[in-house]
């Protein structure tokens, strides 16, 4: 399908009339959109209470697995955004988990090798499995003699992301359960972003450099349970009874959170909107525009930009 290339830039309170009449469900991305790092984007509560305010209904999908449910909502009262519940949130770490569950199959009480953060962990462990690595101090020397680094045979799936832990011990056994008994141990991937934006205008390694790092150094493949994949959003359209059609996402990545929309067919074909917020800035989006009529990433163009969520809230009130 061909898309046009030049999004609309959401400038006036007219223009964001049509967008809350459009669109009856909001998928929001969290770092770069909500916000960056500890502190929350100016007057995103304020636009997250215009949706409220609204009978919209919206959910949080983030790439970052890092953090599991019971964290980020957490983070969300502790940044002053009331009435966030469990039922809304998305993370890779949960959509691992039901990965793991429901479309692997993997019976409750298996056991799951982990290379990543506490999300991943808390997410499979509240599903009933048991799971193995992640922060377990025994990997914190490296010591190849170390019979740690023997394979459990008990072991079936692997599931890899964002972690601050990656050192040679991870890698090597992690590598040791990828390579086990011809590769055959399903490897899942929480997401592919290469990186994310951090406070004071870092950009950091994200988890996708976890999980290519590894796919590379196994020579293998991996499940990827993040944005874009049209089956995670299945799963969150069905889960949360969202009428395809009716649906925005809003993100600040192009070619995770744009092309989730996009490629998700929502809003009838093009349904996304772009912050510069976060990791993609004016200069990035318009480079796009310019190279993107054919050359395969018409995909990663939205339907709509703006400054941030924020400004749409000062939209309303002007």
């Amino acid at each position: 399908m061909t898309r046009k290339t030049n999004p609309l830039y959401i400038s006036t309170k007219d223009a964001l009339q049509h967008i809350i009449h459009r669109y009856d469900n909001f998928l929001f991305d969290c770092d770069g959109v909500v916000w960056l790092g500890e502190t929350l984007i100016p007057g995103a509560a304020d636009f997250i209470q215009l949706l409220v305010d609204n009978n919209k209904k919206f959910a949080f999908v983030t790439n970052n697995s890092s953090n599991s449910r019971n964290t980020y909502l957490r983070k969300f009262a502790k940044l002053g955004i009331p009435n966030i519940t469990k039922d809304m949130l998305y993370p890779t770490c949960y959509s691992a988990a039901l990965e793991v569950r429901d479309q692997l199959k993997i019976p409750i009480g298996s056991k799951i090798w982990i290379l990543g953060d506490h999300g991943i962990e808390e997410e499979l462990q509240e599903m009933g499995y048991v799971t193995l690595g992640c922060n377990d101090p025994k990997l914190n020397y490296l010591d190849i003699d170390s019979s740690i680094l023997e394979v459990d045979p008990e072991v079936k799936a692997i599931v890899v992301g964002s972690t601050k832990e990656f050192n040679y011990m991870r890698i090597s056994l992690t590598l040791q359960y990828l390579l086990h008994n011809n590769k055959s141990i399903p490897f899942v991937g929480c997401n592919i972003d290469r990186t994310y934006p951090g406070p004071h205008g870092l950009i950091l390694p994200a988890g996708g450099s976890v999980v290519n790092y590894m796919a590379y150094t196994a020579d293998r493949d991996f499940i990827n349970v993040g944005k874009p994949s049209t089956q995670f959003l299945n799963i969150i359209l069905e889960d949360k009874q969202f009428d395809r059609g009716r649906t925005l996402m809003i993100g600040d990545t192009l070619y995770t959170d744009i092309k989730f929309g996009n490629d998700g067919n929502l809003g009838e074909g093009r349904g996304s909107l772009l912050v510069l917020s976060g990791g993609t800035k004016s200069n990035d989006l318009q480079n796009l525009i310019d190279s993107a009529s054919g050359s395969g990433q018409e995909d990663l163009v939205p339907l709509y930009f703006v400054e941030s969520i924020g400004h749409l809230a000062q939209l309303m009130k002007s």
